[in-house]
């Protein structure tokens, strides 16, 4: 493990380890369809005597001993908007399932979903992980290390959530305009995505007080590709908890600006295009370009990003290791609180067995023009 953990933690980290893709493609069809309806009339079938046994059994038990009606379950809501294969959706219609097509889909996973699985069971999500997933959590217990590994977790931009830290960003503005120094912050929505909420700023007194959002200090000397601000997305598969085991992706997106970089200044901040990488936001731009290959367009291989740096004598492998540290590191704040919600879920279960939950995490890191990496959200 390259940094020493705060607490006794065994991690098990491949970065050369990939994630298979979970919905895996089915085989090609003819195009009269004769191969495609067969295969749906024999899955129609199968999955309609088995719907007919759950809704005997169902019916059978309505009722228990004494006379009280058992309260139905809330369906499960399967969100299908990434989804490309038809074998998918009929499943998904044939159980029965509640169908989103919505980015912003309820696919909440409750506690007591996960305690009812059976050990050969598995679903994709662990308790507890929100607490680095939310960026107002995230910078709160990041903070909670650097007072006890100062050294170690100067991983995160400075960060304050408003409006609890309202006064302690300001006061450190004053310091900044007393040392003549001009910063630019970035507020984000405490629960936001996809780029949704964001502003930046130059003056602090500026910035909304009572709004719920998270504050940090601009990266304002990013690295460049092409003259372009850009970050990476870098997927993470968490298979366990107790002992905490990670796999990294050995590849990820490299997100791009549309816009050509310059620093920002007041006639510039409201210029998203160049300051955000974010595909939500970016794909609206006039300049956005579909990724037809690894190495063009506005969305690129992380391969592409090797290969890049290589080309400009930078040292890929020294990257990757911070890289890795930082994403270690990160999973080593949320691991305490994952441990304890999951043992509440799974009170028998002996320790070492297989878990029955397991997540891939996107981590997204931006590397400044020292090729020093900040996380900026998971």
């Amino acid at each position: 493990m390259p940094v020493a953990a705060p607490m006794q933690l065994r991690s098990r980290v491949s970065s050369a380890a990939s994630i298979s893709s979970i919905d895996r493609e089915v085989p090609q069809v003819n195009a009269t369809g004769s191969g495609y309806t067969k295969g749906r009339s024999a899955l129609s079938s199968h999955t309609g005597r088995a719907r007919h046994a759950v809704e005997h059994v169902s019916k059978a038990i309505q009722v228990n001993g004494k006379g009280k009606k058992r309260r139905r379950k809330p369906p499960i809501t399967a969100h299908l908007g990434g989804t490309r294969y038809d074998i998918v959706r009929i499943m998904v219609e044939q159980c029965g399932f509640v169908i989103s097509e919505e980015d912003d889909a309820n696919c909440f996973v409750s506690t007591e979903r996960i305690s009812e699985l059976k050990p050969y069971q598995k679903i994709n999500h662990f308790p507890g992980m929100g607490e680095i997933c939310r960026k107002d959590c995230l910078a709160r217990n990041i903070a909670k290390m650097c007072k006890i590994h100062p050294e170690e977790y100067q991983i995160l931009p400075k960060t304050w959530i408003f409006p609890s830290e309202y006064g302690i960003f300001q006061n450190y503005a004053r310091e900044l305009r007393r040392k003549k120094k001009n910063r630019t912050f970035i507020v984000k929505p405490a629960n936001g995505a996809m780029g949704n909420g964001i502003s930046l700023y130059r003056l602090a007194e500026k910035i909304p007080q009572n709004d719920h959002t998270v504050v940090q200090e601009y990266i304002d000397r990013p690295f460049l590709v092409e003259q372009y601000k850009c970050d990476m997305r870098i997927y993470a598969l968490v298979t366990s908890c107790d002992p905490l085991k990670i796999f990294l992706y050995n590849d990820g997106l490299l997100r791009m600006g549309t816009e050509k970089y310059v620093q920002p200044s007041e006639v510039n901040l409201d210029h998203l295009f160049m300051h955000l990488t974010n595909y939500s936001v970016n794909k609206h731009s006039e300049t956005y370009e579909k990724s037809g290959t690894v190495d063009t367009g506005s969305k690129r291989s992380l391969r592409y990003f090797n290969q890049y740096l290589r080309h400009h004598d930078y040292d890929v492998g020294a990257l990757w290791q911070s890289i890795t540290d930082v994403i270690i590191k990160t999973l080593i704040v949320a691991q305490p609180h994952v441990l304890h919600a999951y043992r509440m879920c799974r009170p028998g279960q002996p320790v070492n067995s297989d878990s029955v939950c397991f997540e891939i995490l996107g981590f997204d890191i931006i590397v400044d023009r020292k090729l020093r990496p900040w996380l900026l959200e998971v």
